[in-house]
């Protein structure tokens, strides 16, 4: 009875302990992430949601298929929750599940929940990602539903399970294609060297397959023309760099990733957990992938830089870091190998900048709740209610948050390409631009803003032809009527 009682004891403690740290790191995330809805990449990912959203406009008339199944599945709420509200659900929900998941996958490295809380604390005050500008915990969107699946696959996996996980995945590349592609391959690698059997490995590939469907089949479907090597080469190099051009990542980047990854091999390559060991080898097989993706830069393969093979080891390389080292570290049976060890890990966290870094992230979520609308969004408020719902608006294309503030159809946004009809993304981008020559994907809102307010009234008036504008939003002064103003933009009724 005494022993089933400790057990008991033991049980309900170790509960306590998870539920505790799982409060602590949701609070984290929210300091960190809870921005107002929409935040980045929320104005246009939950726009794609509400059910019939401009249809007229040119971004929103097609569907995003790399996005099908997440798209079909999330709108369903917003025929009875507004929007904010399915913004802050979605939220919620995937924090919480990633945050499930995460303290299973750390106590994989048989460390204290305490260890595990400091951990993501650590992971998420450095911004998660060392490059390549990715994340997990952030606003609400496909990825971050991808990320909870493969998280619990990643769990599953370590534990020698297959269907479960083999669902998972797949489903992780049917919410977003750019996540599963190259975690399944990595899954796959690591299990075969991880010795699995025939019959499983054929199962997890069926299963992964037959899952990822839903995201494939929309994708091939999609693809109806072809883009230029131009078009492709101007996507990586001044559109998303921080994603897809590893010339543009922080040269320091580079070597803590390699010193974390080395870290890891020399920590876990003999270790007697298979669990840890799957894990490792994911990590190599991630790695891998990177450094095809250098390679695939430095040979100029632009189109096949879209696959983006450098997405996910820059996130889990220092969650997988810090929790090697704390599970590595007091097992050191040298006082001098420890203080040692423990320096170089502390010097390599310190690089990640947690300090400044959080402290970015804090003072962002509070300027998102205390910042009064500027000038352009009061514009887009007043478009939003004096206008014709099915008008056209020649608005700044540098801004996110214009279809949300305005619900009115624009030319085009450079924040958004569409990858389908990259070619004409690129024309009309131009035509609001005067055929600006972008210098770096660093400058180019702000080239492109001062390029756009510099539109002669001829070029304003092509515009207004080629795309049927009935009204127009700028500072510089036109000969059209205004019918409101600012401080510094001007809304003009087109003749």
């Amino acid at each position: 009875m005494l022993k089933t009682d400790n057990l008991s004891d033991k049980s309900a403690r170790s509960a306590k302990s998870f539920w505790l740290c799982f409060a602590f790191l949701l609070v984290c995330a929210l300091v960190f992430h809870g921005k107002t809805v929409p935040f980045s990449n929320e104005f246009l990912y939950l726009l794609r949601l509400e059910p019939n959203f401009l249809p007229h406009d040119w971004t929103f008339s097609q569907a995003a298929a790399e996005h099908w199944l997440f798209n079909r599945i999330f709108s369903l709420p917003l025929y009875f929750l507004p929007l904010e509200a399915v913004g802050w659900i979605g939220r919620l929900s995937v924090w919480s599940w990633c945050l499930y998941a995460l303290i299973k996958l750390g106590r994989i490295w048989e460390i204290p929940f305490r260890a595990i809380a400091a951990t993501v604390f650590l992971w998420l005050a450095s911004a998660q990602a060392v490059v390549n500008d990715e994340w997990i915990f952030g606003g609400f969107e496909a990825k971050t539903v991808a990320y909870v699946c493969l998280l619990f696959a990643l769990v599953q996996f370590s534990k020698r399970q297959i269907i479960v996980p083999s669902v998972l995945l797949g489903l992780s590349f049917s919410f977003h294609p750019a996540v599963g592609l190259w975690a399944i391959p990595a899954i796959g690698l690591s299990l075969l060297f991880e010795e699995i059997s025939k019959r499983d490995f054929f199962k997890v590939v069926g299963l992964t397959f037959l899952f990822s469907l839903p995201g494939l089949l929309p994708l091939i479907f999609e693809q109806s023309g072809a883009i230029s090597f131009e078009d492709w080469q101007f996507i990586v190099t001044k559109r998303v760099p921080w994603h897809l051009d590893p010339f543009q990542f922080q040269r320091r980047g580079f070597f803590l990733l390699g010193a974390m990854l080395v870290f890891n091999v020399l920590a876990l390559w003999k270790s007697e957990n298979p669990a840890l060991r799957f894990l490792l080898k994911f990590q190599m097989a991630l790695g891998a992938f990177f450094v095809f993706g250098v390679i695939l830069r430095w040979l100029e393969f632009y189109p096949l830089l879209r696959l983006m093979p450098m997405r996910l080891f820059p996130v889990f390389t220092p969650l997988f870091f810090i929790f090697t080292a704390l599970n590595f570290v007091p097992r050191l049976n040298s006082k001098q190998y420890k203080i040692i060890v423990s320096l170089c890990v502390a010097t390599i966290v310190g690089l990640l900048s947690p300090f400044s870094q959080g402290i970015g992230q804090i003072r962002q979520t509070v300027e998102t709740r205390m910042n009064a609308p500027d000038d352009l969004r009061k514009t887009s408020v007043w478009i939003s209610e004096n206008t014709p719902l099915d008008a056209v608006v020649i608005q700044p294309p540098h801004r996110r948050d214009l279809w949300y503030y305005s619900n009115r159809a624009q030319i085009v946004s450079y924040i958004y390409p569409t990858f389908n009809r990259v070619g004409e993304w690129r024309e009309r981008v131009a035509d609001l631009t005067g055929n600006l020559q972008i210098s770096t994907g660093e400058t180019a809102a702000a080239e492109i803003e001062t390029a756009y307010n510099r539109l002669s009234a001829e070029q304003i008036n092509e515009i207004k032809r080629k795309y049927n504008a009935g009204y127009l939003v700028s500072r510089a002064v036109y000969p059209y009527p205004v019918i409101f103003e600012t401080e510094t933009y001007k809304v003009y009724q087109m003749p």
